[in-house]
């Protein structure tokens, strides 16, 4: 017997807490549970409902079933840096009873229920070091969850607008507050700036590219060529000046350009 695996009382905790953020979870996402024998660091990977059908929205959840605030272990920090959805690090805050012979059972509605959005600390540690456990509430999280969103967005370098009725209905979005057309220009984005930045250059680079080929107006083409000529201003003052393939690429279109421009002379 001695050789065989135990059943320790971590292990029961953790079973249990897992078990709790579950259920909380199941009532508006899908939660899948990852396999304990590959865990790095998330229990549950879960994906937002909307109106009883999935969204795409995924996101990240460890928990924690323990009397004093967690820590992630280095390790576990180091390998959420890199994730391209959100995360959230949950806390059911207390201890289970250690016998449920005598009928103790677990009060589940007394232990009080934590997250963490880890995501703006992963991405700015040193802006977002102060961010604390939250209580939880369904509505809260929610609004957390579009933002972080568009924090894994941004990180990389998009820039998408999150519509009226994306992952969540109007009407709860109203509730929660968030702005029917989101592109969150004011607050998050300028925290995101050198990443955005980084890349500014290819968004006037392909739209020229998609006008010239496929519109041949003349008043499109000219359109073409003023943003032909911001890609390149652009591209001069990023990380990729360097490259000369990228280089040569804007030049070809930007003669292309010209040479449709003139048959209109």
């Amino acid at each position: 017997m001695t050789n065989l695996p135990k059943y320790t009382r971590e292990k029961m905790k953790g079973n249990i807490g897992e078990a709790l953020v579950q259920y909380m979870l199941s009532h508006f996402c899908l939660v899948h549970k990852i396999d304990g024998s590959s865990d790095i660091g998330n229990d549950f990977i879960c994906e937002l409902i909307k109106e009883n059908y999935p969204t795409n929205l995924l996101f990240y959840v460890q928990v924690k079933f323990c009397k004093t605030a967690p820590t992630p272990s280095p390790t576990t920090i180091e390998y959420w840096k890199g994730s391209p959805i959100p995360v959230y690090l949950f806390w059911i805050k207390g201890d289970p009873p250690t016998s449920f012979l005598n009928g103790d059972l677990l009060d589940f509605n007394s232990n009080e229920k934590f997250y963490k959005r880890m995501t703006p600390k992963l991405h700015l540690p040193n802006k977002h070091k102060g961010e604390k456990f939250k209580q939880f509430n369904e509505q809260s999280f929610k609004r957390d969850l579009i933002i972080d969103y568009a924090r894994t967005q941004y990180q990389r370098g998009f820039l998408p607008i999150i519509e009226p009725r994306d992952f969540l209905n109007l009407d709860e979005k109203q509730v929660l507050g968030l702005p029917q057309y989101q592109l969150l220009v004011k607050d998050v984005i300028p925290e995101y700036k050198d990443q955005i930045l980084k890349r500014s250059w290819v968004q006037p680079f392909v739209t020229a590219n998609l006008i010239s080929r496929f519109d041949q107006g003349l008043e499109l083409l000219r359109i073409a060529m003023d943003l032909i000529n911001v890609a390149q201003k652009l591209f001069m003052k990023s990380e990729d000046r360097e490259k000369s393939g990228y280089m040569w690429m804007i030049e070809a279109e930007k003669v292309a350009i010209q040479k449709k421009l003139a048959t209109f002379e």
